[in-house]
């Protein structure tokens, strides 16, 4: 299906003129952060339509270059290693190659230093150091600050029914963004890169990175879960 169509179909689903034809599976993959662990999944849980399972590391990356993801309709990707080994990325290349569609919040950003390719697969990254000789590359975090978010386009399926709104979260400067994003969310807040949200493609899968969800301010925001729920269901919006 192409996206265009699948926008159209996820549109008349939101409106309650169709109806997908399963309720998506999605694996929240955790690990190498900590975060507010009852807000998190409460979050999840407060979805209408969705299953959700989790599986943190080390423990996902079994789990990932098994058949037993084939379960599921979309990763969503919480976690940060930065120093993730670079033969594990046979693993992600795989999936891409497989089209499963991938969701990236937040420090997931951070993870696969040392592979160019999780930059291209995500759209973007967080560099930090030990990983650069550059320094004028290297990103930065400013924790509580208060950001608001422009809705760049209203009419995609993940921005659909949002309008622009505050969010308290953490904030992500100077971050590499791939040219070739397109461009969801911005925001003019000096601690933080312009863009803050975007969808990718990389191989044959669909991609969505939305840099909130540091802690439970966050994810308590009201536009922030309408976004989440809305990106995932345009990734997993069936033929």
């Amino acid at each position: 299906m192409t996206k265009n169509l699948s926008r159209i179909v996820l549109i008349l689903a939101v409106a309650g003129l169709i109806s997908c034809k399963q309720t998506p599976r999605v694996l929240l993959i955790m690990g190498g952060h900590e975060y507010d662990t009852t807000e998190f999944f409460d979050m999840f849980h407060s979805m209408e339509g969705v299953e959700f399972d989790s599986i943190s590391h080390p423990h996902a990356l079994n789990l990932l270059q098994s058949t037993g993801i084939e379960a599921y309709d979309l990763l969503l990707f919480y976690d940060f290693i930065p120093d993730m080994p670079l033969k594990d990325s046979s693993v992600y290349i795989r999936l891409t190659e497989e089209g499963i569609p991938l969701l990236f919040l937040h420090h997931a950003i951070c993870t696969f230093q040392e592979w160019d390719g999780y930059k291209e697969m995500v759209g973007g990254k967080y560099v930090m150091p030990g990983f650069t000789s550059d320094s004028s590359l290297l990103s930065d975090y400013k924790h509580g600050i208060d950001m608001e978010v422009e809705v760049m386009s209203q009419n995609h399926p993940v921005t659909l029914g949002i309008s622009n709104f505050e969010i308290h979260d953490e904030g992500y400067s100077n971050i590499t963004v791939l040219d070739g994003v397109t461009p969801l969310l911005t925001t003019d807040h000096p601690d933080c890169s312009s863009l803050v949200g975007w969808t990718n493609t990389f191989n044959r899968s669909d991609i969505v990175y939305l840099i909130f969800g540091h802690d439970k301010h966050a994810y308590n925001n009201a536009s922030f879960r309408i976004l989440l729920h809305n990106a995932i269901n345009w990734l997993t919006v069936q033929e």
